[in-house]
């Protein structure tokens, strides 16, 4: 699994790409299963658009302040199995903070 940490405001939305590296030759990215896991309350829906190699996202923003987790894993189009994980850390802050 790849670790990212960020920090960013309640208010902030911030764009984020993924490029997949471990493709297999002539294989592309079909999807890409998105978890968000917040300190409390609802989990966030996180907006995505695939162009393969890229996983483009939009994080927050986000309910309340705290320690979130967005758990990222692409699936290809071949019957392999599916790509490593990536996990954003995202420190979220009150606005102005």
């Amino acid at each position: 699994m790849i670790e990212y940490q960020l920090e960013m405001s309640k208010t902030e939305v911030k764009p984020i790409t993924v490029q997949v590296l471990d493709l297999q030759e002539g294989e592309t990215v079909a999807s890409a299963n998105i978890t968000h896991t917040p300190p409390s309350g609802s989990a966030l829906t996180i907006p995505k658009t695939i162009a393969s190699p890229y996983i483009h996202m939009l994080f927050g923003p986000f309910a309340v302040v705290g320690l979130h987790y967005v758990k990222v894993q692409a699936v290809g189009n071949a019957a392999s199995p599916s790509k490593p994980e990536v996990l954003y850390l995202i420190n979220v802050k009150d606005a102005g903070n």
